[in-house]
């Protein structure tokens, strides 16, 4: 089962892409094929998720500032440190769930491109035209779970895999 986190503030315009987005994730795929959280911030609590047995691997969802892409996805490394604190990083939180429960899941982290992040509560015309894609692209990307998680294992825990998916 994959689990999709999308979190993000809901009152700051285009940083609500991530939360939104997995929402709309949420009816592509059946409850045993997915879990879908949706929230403000990324916090400890999360690490138990991240460690339940079902879960074979884990897409963040976030918005990001200042990228020129549309939507990119990098695989996360869950090996090093970090500090933790009420809010972390999506690869600190999988630090967490190996140090905690002995075994981290493959995850990757999916940024949208967003531009407005001041107070409201809609997504610019710009993000919501790079969430479409990311939705797609998303889509995609978890419907070939098996070979992405198979020939994923196969490369070094440290290396940093960014891809490029989506473009302007």
């Amino acid at each position: 089962m994959w689990l999709i986190i999308g979190y993000g503030n809901r009152l700051r315009g285009d940083d609500s892409a991530g939360p939104r987005l997995a929402e709309r994730l949420s009816d592509q795929w059946s409850k045993e094929q997915i879990s879908v959280i949706s929230g403000h911030q990324l916090t400890p609590e999360l690490a138990l998720e991240l460690a339940a047995p079902e879960v074979e691997g884990v897409l963040f969802l976030d918005a990001k500032q200042n990228q020129t892409t549309a939507c990119v996805i990098s695989q996360l490394n869950p090996d090093g440190t970090g500090s933790c604190g009420h809010q972390l990083s999506p690869q600190q939180l999988l630090q967490l769930a190996r140090k905690l429960y002995g075994h981290a899941v493959p995850g990757w982290l999916l940024t949208i491109a967003g531009e407005q992040f001041s107070f409201c509560e809609q997504l610019s015309p710009a993000c919501e035209y790079n969430s479409t894609l990311a939705f797609q692209q998303a889509v995609n990307f978890i419907n070939s779970t098996p070979n992405k998680l198979g020939t994923l294992s196969l490369l070094s825990k440290t290396q940093l895999i960014h891809r490029t998916i989506c473009s302007d």
